[in-house]
């Protein structure tokens, strides 16, 4: 009997660690790639459950049944603190489903524009927008916006007349600079005044924001070509999120309405049909509102939470041990940032990358930027073979007391972090 258990505890063991290392070379185009990589998700684990088969095998029955008490009881305490992690990681984000604590709060005063965790993005594909000139690019103009909740309590802004985050009268004089990026450039959580919009505008009033949660690199290059042309400002400056932008392009290739934007030759529109129609919006956002479930089971069903607990996701990024996915390449990117300086070329503008770091590369207590640093390169080298000027934020963070005091809890900028941002690029364009 003590034998039997003996053998099932470290049989245990060497099944989640050579499940581990089979889940990577599965997956081996994004874990098995670089000495760092395979060394943490192939080659380590796989030798650890490699010894704990061999002493299920061959360890006598009392050493293998106190060697497998010993690891499996760490095992538990591993999974014990990844509960802990993963509970304080979903407390700290959970606002961005647009849970609010108050039973009693109504959701109805947002209801006529895009709900929290749905993008501009996903209308555009659920109206089956075919093409660049009549795709939409902005909120319901005029309409209260739900960006998120902040202690439960919600944080929003009132649309502009194209539907972005600006004050409207901003589209009554000439503007000289546009922004262009994802949340983190809408200003994700942060009240006005928080975001780094807000704070550009305070040195640079003639500016128009036109950041969107979930936007990604081809989606910004459509929407520099259709305002870009419009408004021709001085100053382009286009953010770069170094979580989930590449990963993004993968996605955005495969919707038309936006592939046209690497063609010159299609038109920008805006142009009015029935798939954009006042109406047809309206109607998928009632659907999208009755789907929605600001709760935290709501919350829950959109996220890979299961996934990433059993991976012991939060306890190696505590440890430093949590590495992003590899940087495959994409040619494309290059492509849509020449396409990009060819359309601020077409007024004599400038064009400026900012490269914005994601939070987990300052979290771990192992060293691990080496990693997060090959997408770096790449994109800084894309953007210097493009011309385009690179505002780097990593320093700048890394120089911070505590570089992750300038993330709140949702992994998005707080305000200092927002202000740091702001204060670069005004310094970079010699505001």
């Amino acid at each position: 009997m003590i034998s039997r258990i003996g053998s099932i505890l470290c049989l245990i063991m060497a099944g989640y660690f050579l499940a581990t290392a089979g889940y990577a070379l599965l997956n081996a185009s994004d874990y098995a790639v670089g000495t760092a990589r395979l060394m943490r998700y192939v080659i380590v684990p796989g030798a650890i459950g490699l010894i704990f088969l061999l002493v299920a095998l061959f360890v006598k029955s009392d050493r293998r049944l106190l060697i497998g008490i010993y690891a499996f009881a760490s095992l538990i305490g591993l999974f014990a603190f990844e509960a802990f992690l993963t509970w304080r990681s979903i407390q700290g984000s959970i606002g961005l489903a647009g849970f609010m604590q108050d039973k009693d709060a109504s959701y109805e005063r947002y209801q006529r524009s895009v709900p929290p965790t749905y993008t501009l993005k996903a209308l555009n594909r659920d109206l089956k927008v075919p093409s660049l000139a009549e795709m939409i690019m902005g909120a319901v103009p005029g309409e209260e916006v739900l960006l998120c909740t902040r202690g439960g309590k919600p944080v929003s802004y009132v649309a502009d007349r194209y539907g972005l985050r600006n004050p409207d009268e901003v589209h009554d004089a000439p503007v000289k600079l546009l922004l262009l990026g994802d949340s983190f450039t809408e200003g994700i959580c942060l009240p006005e005044g928080e975001d780094i919009a807000s704070q550009i505008r305070a040195e640079e009033p003639a500016m128009v924001n036109t950041g969107s949660r979930g936007a990604g690199p081809l989606y910004e290059l459509a929407v520099l070509r259709r305002w870009g042309d419009k408004l021709r400002p001085e100053h382009s400056v286009i953010f770069f999120f170094e979580g989930n932008d590449w990963q993004n392009i993968r996605k955005e290739l495969t919707f038309p309405f936006l592939t046209d934007a690497l063609d010159p030759s299609k038109p920008v529109g805006p142009v009015a049909s029935a798939v954009n129609s006042p109406e047809a919006i309206n109607q998928l956002l009632m659907t999208w509102w009755g789907e929605q479930r600001q709760t935290l089971e709501g919350f829950l069903g959109r996220r890979s939470w299961r996934r990433n607990f059993f991976a012991l996701q939060q306890s190696a990024l505590v440890m430093g041990l949590h590495y992003p996915k590899a940087t495959v390449d994409k040619p494309v990117y290059p492509q849509i940032l020449h396409a990009a300086r060819s359309t601020v070329d077409q007024w004599g503008g400038t064009l400026t990358l900012v490269y914005v770091p994601q939070v987990d590369r300052f979290v771990g207590l192992l060293p691990s930027a080496s990693v997060y640093d090959e997408l770096r390169i790449r994109v800084r080298d894309a953007a210097d073979q493009a011309g385009l000027d690179f505002v780097d934020l990593v320093p700048l963070i890394e120089a911070q007391k505590s570089p992750r005091s300038v993330y709140a809890a949702d992994a998005h900028f707080n305000a200092e972090g927002a202000r740091l941002a702001a204060e670069a690029v005004l310094q970079h364009l010699g505001k």
